[in-house]
């Protein structure tokens, strides 16, 4: 279970590459702007951090412990709220181009989409 998860996070990784390397090429073909280009990025970067700390916290709290503590539902929520400011502050520093954010954003599930590809193709063992 471990390796899958890894597997999909690598994937979640490379289809933010790839959604950032693709709005780079509209902004340097002209069709988007240097905002749009910053909030890819931080959208794609969000999505990257966030599944790897919520990998981490689960990891923690389902495979090194037989019982779940308190302080797993804590820093799930802290997790959470991190997340949340920084999605505010981004919107609300007008810095970053809202569609960007959300063209980043969409990185999970560009992530998932290539990691069922890659195992539909896979030979079953």
């Amino acid at each position: 279970m471990g390796n899958q998860i890894l597997s999909l996070e690598r994937r979640i990784w490379i289809a933010g590459v790839l959604t950032v390397a693709g709005v780079a090429v509209a902004w340097f073909m002209g069709y988007a702007s240097m905002r749009v280009l910053l909030g890819a990025a931080c959208g794609a970067a969000i999505v990257c951090v966030n599944f790897f700390m919520v990998r981490k916290i689960l990891t923690k709290a389902f495979l090194e412990n037989a019982e779940i503590n308190k302080w797993f539902a804590v820093q799930y929520v802290i997790r959470f709220l991190v997340v949340a400011a920084i999605l505010f502050l981004i919107v609300w520093s007008g810095w970053f181009d809202v569609l960007g954010l959300l063209i980043g954003l969409t990185t999970l599930f560009f992530g998932i989409i290539l990691e069922v590809i890659y195992r539909s193709f896979r030979p079953a063992y």
